[in-house]
């Protein structure tokens, strides 16, 4: 999957629940992207993290300040890219929708469990199939797992039962991550020391789910179609589930499979 952002107009939408690392994420897509030549915007609620280059400004509801109304100033002042920090009813939705598809990048979060039910999620709340479809670029579903602690994770040769099960709970397309059972095969496990209070975790890594919006999904998203057949489409196309993406990072050794598991519902 290859985005240049810098030469596109549209929706992308980052997702997961709240303490997923969201903002965290749109904030360092923003700094990716941060040239002097690029005007960018953000609402917040609350503005957490300031970057020098971005104009922010942060929501007062006491005073009327809300998204709907931030977002309405924004498109007056023409800026390049508009991050709106949560699509939380109806009209921010649509004026969000409406910048995307009048030149303007926007970003913004959603409060869904997996990219394939924001789509679903967004229809529900009245977004014009037609438009969205048009929009769409990019959700990103998101999930933050412990990590274990660099100082005393240690190596095990998983049994053949282990590995099995962990390709069973990986599904369709483990194949393509060339990752056979042999002797040399090597997981982490956690053990704890001083550094991670005995617990053996320290720190936290983010699993993604990427949804790109092929032109088959943008038929779909027109068609209304259910959240299963988009999934299907998705992981036709590319996607990596985020228990996909946990397994994978439990072969690479920075998690387990019990973290992975606690954090992904599907």
């Amino acid at each position: 999957m290859s985005i240049n952002l810098g030469a596109y107009h549209g929706l992308i939408l980052v997702v997961g629940p709240t303490g997923s690392g969201k903002t965290t994420t749109l904030h360092s897509i923003l700094g990716y992207i941060n040239k002097p030549e690029r005007k960018i915007w953000t609402a917040e609620d609350p503005v957490e993290i300031t970057q020098k280059g971005l104009r922010q400004v942060q929501m007062l509801n006491k005073i009327g300040l809300d998204f709907a109304r931030a977002m309405k100033s924004f498109l007056r002042g023409d800026p390049d890219v508009i991050m709106v920090g949560e699509m939380r009813d109806a009209e921010t939705c649509a004026i969000g929708l409406e910048a995307s598809l009048t030149g303007h990048l926007v970003f913004s979060t959603l409060h869904t469990n997996s990219a394939p039910e924001t789509i679903t999620r967004l229809l529900d709340m009245g977004m014009n199939p037609l438009n969205f479809a048009d929009a769409l670029l990019l959700i990103v579903a998101q999930r933050l797992v412990r990590t274990l602690c660099k100082k005393c994770k240690e190596d095990y040769h998983p049994d053949r039962e282990e590995f099995d099960a962990l390709v069973k709970e990986y599904g369709d397309g483990f194949e393509k991550l060339n990752i056979e059972y042999s002797d040399d095969l090597i997981l982490k496990k956690p053990v704890g020391c001083p550094n991670c209070g005995d617990t053996g975790y320290a720190g936290r890594t983010g699993l993604h789910e990427c949804l790109e919006g092929t032109d088959e999904v943008k038929r779909m998203v027109m068609k209304q179609s259910l959240v299963e057949e988009l999934r299907k489409q998705a992981l036709k196309d590319g996607m990596t589930t985020l228990k996909q993406d946990g397994i994978y990072k439990v072969f690479k050794g920075d998690c387990d499979l019990k973290q992975v598991m606690a954090v992904c519902i599907v």
